[in-house]
């Protein structure tokens, strides 16, 4: 129960800090994807099945409350939850390198699916994002310098250890 009860306090602070933080304290439309990370995290400290139901809800929210086309972000997130839960034997996930490494190639997946959606099912009037901007390459790089400051936050939380 103590596991559920961490799972949704952890759901309902990374939706504040994404959508409400994430709206206001942005630089030129770059903050770090707060959920990605988070998602990145439990992929890797506490496998598959956390990581795609995290990724499928917090997927699912963005998506009802963004005019991007619907579902988008729920398989996008749900596959990298899968992808982290597979490798998390095969890293180190307590290093920064190695936290590093894993949310560059987390970052570059979301981007590159979301852009090839957007390119196969444009949407109408947001207009279609490219493969690659300088604004996307700051997101991806605010993500990935937040990245092991997050894991470090998640980590003295205890959240990889035992029943939560």
């Amino acid at each position: 129960m103590k596991k559920v009860i961490a799972y949704f306090l952890l759901y309902i602070i990374f939706c504040i800090l994404q959508f409400f933080f994430g709206k206001y304290l942005n630089i030129c439309g770059v903050f770090p994807n707060l959920i990605l990370i988070l998602i990145v995290y439990l992929g890797l400290t506490r496998g598959v099945v956390s990581a795609e139901i995290m990724g499928f809800l917090f997927g699912l929210t963005w998506d009802v409350f963004s005019t991007d086309v619907f579902g988008m972000r729920t398989v996008i997130f749900t596959i990298i939850g899968y992808f982290t839960g597979k490798i998390n034997k095969n890293f180190d996930k307590d290093r920064a390198p190695a936290q590093i490494v894993i949310g560059v190639l987390t970052n570059v997946a979301y981007w590159f699916i979301f852009s090839f959606i957007y390119w196969v099912i444009p949407a109408s009037e947001s207009g279609s994002p490219s493969f690659i901007t300088i604004q996307l390459m700051f997101k991806i790089l605010a993500t990935v310098i937040v990245t092991p400051i997050v894991f470090f936050i998640l980590d003295r939380l205890n959240l990889s250890k035992g029943d939560t």
